[in-house]
């Protein structure tokens, strides 16, 4: 049976290990040691070490998929995106621009009504179209405040658990 001699990768003393060893503990400091080969060289590296690093990469490796994810949250809802971040975006502006449209139709429409002979049909069809464009509007305006909001939220749910991760 071979023998090798290593360091202690803790305390420096000498050991013998067998050739096929993998884990060797210091008979001088206790340390438990991972006994490693390279091509040209034998040499024991500390487990709680080994552990300590398997640890910080996984962290790592978990603030990494939180930032994947909230990147692929941002380029797959780039208007709710925009939504949140710019509040005066053109789909607000251009929401205030139809509903002050459809308010003037919404009045005008009896109006003009009254004042000719064709008025009655003219109105009555304006006041419809009014109701419709403004129903639009507002059902166009609720899903977009819905899909914001379930975006926010799942965005503000994993900057949560990525700040928390990164400050522990």
């Amino acid at each position: 049976m071979d023998t090798l001699s290593v360091r202690c990768n803790h305390c420096g003393a000498p050991l013998q290990v067998a050739g096929s060893t993998r884990f060797v503990t210091c008979q001088f400091c206790q340390s438990s040691l991972e006994v490693k080969r390279t091509g040209s060289s034998v040499f024991t590296e500390e487990v709680a070490k080994i552990a300590e690093n398997t640890g910080k990469m996984a962290e790592s490796l978990d603030v990494m998929k939180l930032q994947q994810e909230i990147e692929t949250l941002d380029r797959e809802h780039p208007e709710e995106h925009a939504a949140i971040f710019n509040v005066l975006g053109s789909r607000a502006f251009g929401a205030w621009v139809a509903l002050i449209v459809v308010g003037l139709v919404i009045v005008l429409g009896p109006l003009l009504s009254s004042s000719q002979k064709a008025g009655p049909a003219i109105g009555g069809t304006l006041l419809v179209i009014g109701i419709v464009v403004l129903g639009r509007k507002a059902m166009r305006f609720l899903t977009d405040k819905a899909a914001a909001s379930a975006y926010g939220q799942r965005r503000a749910e994993l900057t949560r658990k990525l700040n928390e991760l990164t400050k522990g």
